[in-house]
């Protein structure tokens, strides 16, 4: 078996396309950390459509490309306009898609 470097996913985030960090063992304790539960808890938030949630994902993911990104930035980046879109690339991010 050959293990690759899994595909950089991004989301887009007003005008720019944004590079999510790959969910190697620190992002997937921040996410823990972040939400205080398991992981498979976290995606069950996101189809509970939870603005919060989706808030504080993102803002785990970027956190590491994008140090001077904060989580207020990011909620103002996310309306209803693409708030579906970007919930729907987290949650195959989160899946492994």
């Amino acid at each position: 078996m050959v293990l690759g470097t899994p595909e950089r996913k991004t989301i887009k985030l007003g005008d720019k396309d944004y590079r999510l960090s790959p969910l190697n063992l620190n992002v997937l304790a921040d996410i823990e950390e972040g939400f205080d539960c398991s992981i498979d808890k976290v995606g069950k938030m996101l189809d509970k459509k939870r603005a919060s949630a989706l808030r504080r994902l993102v803002y785990i993911l970027l956190k590491q490309e994008y140090p001077d990104m904060t989580i207020e930035k990011i909620g103002g980046l996310i309306d209803l306009s693409n708030m579906a879109e970007v919930s729907e690339a987290l949650a195959k991010t989160l899946a492994g898609e």
